[in-house]
């Protein structure tokens, strides 16, 4: 298929900051190399990036880590650090407003705060916390949301732990506070997007995996060749809401036996509150008691329960490496190895191959700063239509010929 030169350079500047966000400094020659393209299309690339604030090119002494050497030292390439991005982290317990560097290993100031249960108290305090921090109008605001979202229509259309931030209007409404556009990702694909940003197999990267995150609730995400899987729904990944045999608890979406309700914060609580019928047992209990037991029958079966899930979604999509992110796997080393052999257990990839089952943390503000890289800094260019010869200002008429 023929790429029109300005789509072809578009995917070789997303090719090269996506290389410099997951690998860190580089020099120009090492940029050329690793993404293939000649030094000097390499070079107008970098120039480009540096251009439009993306990428800096510090001197050599600026850095920490430079060292004296013979002739001129190289210049690294670097994700800028000077460039800030807003950020709104919308979670079911708390909410978080930053003013991010585009570098994802530099911390910039943030705010932190209980979620509101209203929309105008929820408005209130984002905006006293952007107030805080001084920051200025943007032009895109990064959101992080629980839910099912149309990314396109900038709404939430369910999101049954957080139900208030269904109301039509309401990213928008978010946004205004900083006098920007608004750039949502739903909050488990972001962390699938900053997996995948950190540990690229290939440029463009061609990893295929599940991830699952444990949380206040129980989200997945998958990434197929590469490519975040987008249906032809904007639901997708809704694992924690599969349905588990025997399981009689009642979900906050309005039905009886999810998977979120073992699995979840809350459910391996009132499990572990079942269990050892103290109804006020905390959080740090549980983690404590986990830590000097180790994995009890009542916390191998919602494992199991898990297990049997995933192994469904690896059955239908074909792909050998799960990620697991969140509360449940940070609870005793054993968790990792034990959904490993559940999964292989329950799906017919142990026929057919190896699975790769590890623990990985939350990157969900790099997630975040890529797919603001692909949606917002640099876009895949818009082509005009193609226009027919004969709409053509200066078309020629055509000429008729005799027989």
């Amino acid at each position: 298929m023929y790429a029109h030169p300005s789509q072809l350079r578009a995917a070789n500047r997303r090719r090269a900051f996506r290389l410099l966000l997951a690998r860190g400094p580089l020099s120009r020659a090492d940029l050329a190399r690793a993404t293939g393209l000649s030094p000097m299309t390499a070079g107008k690339i970098a120039d480009d990036l540096i251009r439009d604030r993306l990428v800096e090119e510090p001197e050599p002494g600026d850095a920490p880590s430079a060292r004296p050497a013979m002739g001129r030292p190289p210049r690294n390439l670097a994700i800028s650090s000077t460039r800030h991005l807003p950020i709104v982290e919308l979670g079911v317990r708390s909410t978080a407003v930053m003013l991010q560097p585009l570098d994802p290993t530099k911390q910039g100031p943030s705010i932190s705060f209980p979620t509101p249960r209203s929309i105008k108290s929820l408005l209130a305090r984002v905006d006293s916390a952007r107030r805080r921090l001084h920051i200025p109008p943007a032009d895109v605001l990064l959101i992080s949301v629980p839910g099912v979202l149309d990314a396109h229509a900038h709404r939430v259309l369910c999101s049954p732990n957080l139900p208030i931030i269904e109301q039509p209007g309401f990213l928008h409404r978010l946004a205004d506070l900083f006098h920007a556009s608004p750039c949502a990702v739903q909050e488990i694909q972001a962390l699938a997007l900053g997996h995948q940003a950190h540990t690229p197999a290939d440029l463009p990267p061609h990893q295929s995996f599940v991830l699952m995150d444990f949380g206040d609730g129980v989200g997945g995400a998958l990434v197929a060749r590469g490519q975040l899987f987008q249906g032809s729904l904007p639901m997708s990944g809704e694992l924690g809401h599969t349905g588990v045999h025997g399981n009689r608890r009642p979900c906050v979406c309005g039905s009886i036996g999810c998977l979120e309700t073992l699995v979840s914060r809350q459910g391996l609580l009132s499990s572990f509150r079942q269990h050892l019928k103290r109804p006020n047992a905390s959080w740090q209990a549980l983690r404590a008691h986990v830590a000097s037991r180790g994995i009890e029958p009542w916390l191998a079966r919602s494992i199991d329960a898990a297990a049997i899930v995933i192994a469904g979604a690896i059955n239908l999509v074909g792909t050998q490496d799960v990620v697991l992110t969140g509360d449940l796997p940070d609870l005793h080393p054993d968790v990792g190895p034990l959904f490993e052999r559940r999964i292989l257990l329950h799906s017919l990839i142990s026929r057919l191959g190896r699975l790769t089952c590890h623990i990985a943390p939350r990157r969900r503000i790099l997630g975040l700063i890529a797919a603001a890289a692909d949606r917002v800094l640099l876009p895949e260019p818009e082509l005009a239509e193609p226009v027919p010869n004969a709409q053509l200002p200066h078309a020629s008429p055509a000429r008729a010929t005799r027989p």
